[in-house]
């Protein structure tokens, strides 16, 4: 049933593999996709939805005449060649505002572009604007100062989640084709299941982090130079990450922008330049699951769908277990140290900026300077430690597996019922949490529906390293059974 659960919530829209291939071989033009994902972007509904903070079609048009233009002419196009594209607006691209979806940066424009999304660009990917997400990307639904809410296109009764929530909801309405956000406790992995779309968050280090704000020193990306990434937890954790309405195009986007695909990684090229799965996807994978309720509370429907799943993966030939405390101690390591941990960055960012700055976050940047520097240390040794054990978990495996959520999209103020009981805030998204401090990669895939409809999706996650390990797995179970 996996398939079906992704391709039957993208129905009707080209993915990024698909439109590339049309274009390079004439059937589209990429003129022709942008004017279409601009349509779809100016409709009413696209209006209504709110997704983005800046739109750029008037470059984007002439980037997608250039790719026409060189195909006309005979030149090789790039694997991604005239697919539309957005960014979220915490990552810096030379010319467009780079805003946090801050009223303190709305005036700000970025003089560099992060080099993940350079990547893209190389790769004749189009541009097509920065996409909205709660002020510096602190939230769980995606309600920002400057724009305003944005709306989640398939089931507008439920929030597209966040922080990547403009970018799910671009994906969703079929304007993007490829989405780039950032990933620190779920960034990526919740928006992707609240819409039904995939998602990678890569493992770090594995993906530049540069060019994400605030950088060093409190940088916006104006300063003519791409601002490195924090030295303190959130820039350690923190990872820009694709998503995408397939697993194959999430494969294509990471070793592009990791540069992997110009270190000669990938496998094989078709003709048309789509980047091919391995040929390892098939074999047989160790893997260990748990439905995450030693992580918080958790739907009976999502125990249930974990177990259904576990069932289909020992019946297709692979060896798994079942490990109820699964990153079990990562958790209160995690919630432990983002409390503590300066937030030095963007404490220089608002510096004499803070009536632009929403109240909460303001207090949440403040009072992340209140413990000692003895705290914040032995804070950082229990993450170490549990971070270790976390990798010893995973070293005896392939592949683990834990619900992305207890459950899925919460209502439009991000409050979510579990059989009864309301979950809400930093609460929904400790199951991810949990992962991101493993620093190993994990793929965010639906894989069954809520009683409401509502796309379920489980985290795959693999060692360090493992990107391709994790999307090698996500292909098997698109074709698996459920």
């Amino acid at each position: 049933m996996t398939a079906s659960v992704l391709q039957q919530l993208n129905t009707g829209m080209l993915d990024a593999t698909d439109i590339a291939e049309a274009v390079q071989n004439g059937s589209l033009t990429a003129f022709d996709v942008v004017a279409d994902a601009r349509t779809r972007a100016q409709s009413p509904a696209g209006r209504a939805m709110n997704a983005f903070i800046t739109e750029d079609w008037d470059r984007a048009a002439r980037a997608a005449a250039a790719v026409d233009r060189r195909r006309a002419a005979g030149e090789a196009l790039g694997p991604l060649a005239g697919v539309p594209f957005s960014v979220k607006d915490v990552i810096a691209v030379a010319g467009l505002p780079i805003t946090g979806a801050s009223k303190a940066f709305a005036e700000t424009v970025a003089t560099t572009t992060a080099p993940a999304v350079q990547r893209l660009l190389d790769a004749d990917a189009i541009l097509i604007g920065k996409t909205n997400c709660p002020e510096f990307a602190f939230g769980v639904t995606c309600d920002s100062p400057l724009l305003g809410r944005t709306g989640n296109p398939r089931f507008p009764a439920n929030t597209p989640g966040g922080s990547s929530g403009g970018e799910a909801a671009s994906l969703a309405a079929g304007i993007s084709a490829l989405g780039v956000g950032t990933d620190f406790g779920g960034s990526v992995r919740w928006p992707a299941q609240c819409v039904g779309v995939a998602a990678l968050r890569p493992g770090i280090g594995s993906v530049p982090g540069d060019g994400q704000v605030p950088g060093v020193g409190g940088s916006f990306g104006a300063n003519g130079t791409v601002p490195a990434a924090s030295p303190g937890m959130q820039g350690t954790f923190q990872t820009i990450g694709p998503m995408a309405r397939s697993v194959r195009d999430l494969r294509s986007a990471y070793l592009i922008m990791s540069g992997a695909e110009a270190r000669g990684v990938a496998d094989r090229q078709e003709s048309t330049g789509g980047l091919m799965p391995s040929a390892g996807s098939r074999r047989p994978f160790r893997i260990t699951w748990s439905d995450g309720a030693a992580l918080g509370p958790v739907r009976a429907e999502v125990t249930a769908l974990m177990e259904r799943l576990a069932a289909a993966l020992a019946g297709d030939g692979h060896t798994v277990r079942h490990q109820p405390d699964l990153f079990a101690d990562c958790l209160p390591p995690y919630n432990r140290l983002r409390a503590v941990d300066p937030m030095v960055d963007h404490a220089a960012a608002v510096k004499g900026r803070e009536d632009g700055v929403t109240a909460a976050n303001l207090q949440t940047i403040q009072a992340s300077f209140a413990a000692t520097a003895a705290d914040v240390e032995i804070a950082w040794q229990a993450a170490n430690s549990a971070r270790s054990a976390a990798l010893t978990q995973l070293a005896a495996v392939d592949i683990a597996l834990l619900p992305v959520a207890g459950g899925p999209a919460g209502d439009p103020d991000g409050r979510l019922d579990i059989d009864g009981q309301t979950a809400e805030g930093w609460e929904i998204m400790g199951h991810c949490r949990a992962v991101t401090l493993t620093g190993c990669p994990a793929v965010s895939l639906p894989v069954g529906l809520s009683k409401e409809g509502l796309p379920l999706s489980v985290q795959i996650v693999a060692g360090p390293g493992g990107e391709l390990t994790a999307l090698d797995f996500a292909l098997v179970l698109e074709s698996l059974d459920i």
